[in-house]
């Protein structure tokens, strides 16, 4: 080896040592712990949810369900879950893809709570559902939708069970209960 191929190889060595060191800093500087937030979101995904007694097109497959929840107030106290006789409190609101819960009494420690569109009192369509989990503090004040409400349709709220595997699928988590409220969307 000559020594311009020596030189040349320790210039190599010194610019991915150089590169490495320059790498972490970077890593270490802009990679610090992100700071935490009073809510708490968890998207569990199921693509095998498959919404089977709809006719109209908009309800016939819920391909993902997000539950988005809430820890509560921000005290030192977590809200605690509100388990007895199934119940749950909705206003009429505006069309969108949230629905705002007024209050709920769960029907379990966990479980779902969803909207489902109403039609002539029938139940059709599931078009979301959030996670309520006395063990997690899950305590849901709002319902994601994977479809937005129509103004001027009316709506009902329902749970579901948890079948232990903290992802809806209508397969496995079965409705409990009938309607426990209804809301139109204005």
């Amino acid at each position: 080896m000559t020594e311009e191929e020596k030189q040349e190889s320790q210039k190599t060595v010194v610019a991915f040592i150089a590169g490495l060191l320059i790498g972490g800093l970077l890593v270490w500087v802009f990679g610090g712990t992100p700071e935490t937030d009073t809510a708490v979101t968890e998207t569990e995904i199921d693509t095998s949810a498959q919404e089977a007694d709809s006719d109209d097109e908009s309800a016939d497959v819920v391909d993902a369900m997000t539950d988005e929840v809430a820890l509560g107030d921000e005290s030192d106290t977590p809200a605690e879950l509100p388990v007895g006789d199934a119940d749950a409190a909705v206003s009429d609101q505006s069309a969108g893809t949230v629905v705002v819960l007024d209050g709920a009494t769960f029907p379990s420690d966990e479980g779902w709570i969803g909207v489902r569109d109403y039609v002539d009192g029938q139940l059709t369509g599931l078009l979301g559902v959030a996670r309520y989990s006395k063990t997690q503090g899950l305590i849901p004040e709002e319902i994601v939708l994977q479809r937005a409400t129509t103004a001027g349709n009316t709506y009902a709220v329902v749970f579901y069970s948890e079948s232990g595997d903290r992802a809806f699928n209508l397969a496995d988590d079965v409705q409990i209960g009938g309607v426990m409220d209804t809301f139109t969307a204005e």
